[in-house]
């Protein structure tokens, strides 16, 4: 796993030494980048939410192309280990915050993000739960993007608050780029 584009173009990220955790392909992260890079809403100076982090090359890769901040959350102990890990490879501890937490279940926020990515296990059926509580507890900014990932196989509804923009299908994984509808 590398970074794609930007600040830290072409490091390397370290991987999983198991199956517990599945990291989105570079393919498909440089595809989720290349049309982020269209949204309606700029990724530079954004605020920037990895819930299900994993490895956190999602988040690092949104901070590597000019998001200011991530938080990421993870109730895996040793995927929380592999992101400290990996934010230190690239040393980016000033811009990122690592939270041990089991969505839906959510801490109160501290700030608003412009950009929440969700990627949990595809064995998890969480993903509207998680969209639904990260709402009602004030984790979206007025303008969010949401970028869900989940089995192909298993196609998801979601809250009529969201608007599908753009989705992708690679193999057995599928994302949806979700526009938050006032």
């Amino acid at each position: 796993m590398r970074i794609i584009s930007g600040q830290y173009r072409g490091r390397k990220l370290l991987s999983p030494s198991n199956q517990d955790i599945r990291p989105t392909s570079d393919r498909m992260r440089e595809t989720m980048f290349n049309i982020l890079s269209h949204a309606p809403i700029s990724l530079t100076g954004a605020n920037v939410l990895d819930v299900f982090a994993g490895t956190g090359a999602l988040g690092l890769e949104a901070l590597s192309r000019g998001a200011a901040h991530v938080t990421f959350f993870d109730k895996h102990r040793p995927s929380l280990d592999l992101v400290k890990r990996n934010i230190a490879l690239l040393q980016a501890e000033k811009k990122t915050r690592i939270k041990c937490v089991s969505a839906p279940i959510l801490p109160r926020p501290t700030t608003q993000f412009n950009f929440i990515f969700l990627d949990p296990p595809y064995n998890l059926n969480v993903i509207n739960e998680t969209i639904i509580s990260l709402r009602k507890s004030g984790y979206m900014a007025k303008d969010c993007l949401v970028i869900a990932e989940y089995a192909a196989a298993n196609p998801i509804e979601f809250p009529d608050f969201l608007r599908v923009s753009t989705e992708k299908t690679y193999g057995e994984a599928h994302f949806a780029f979700l526009e938050v509808m006032s």
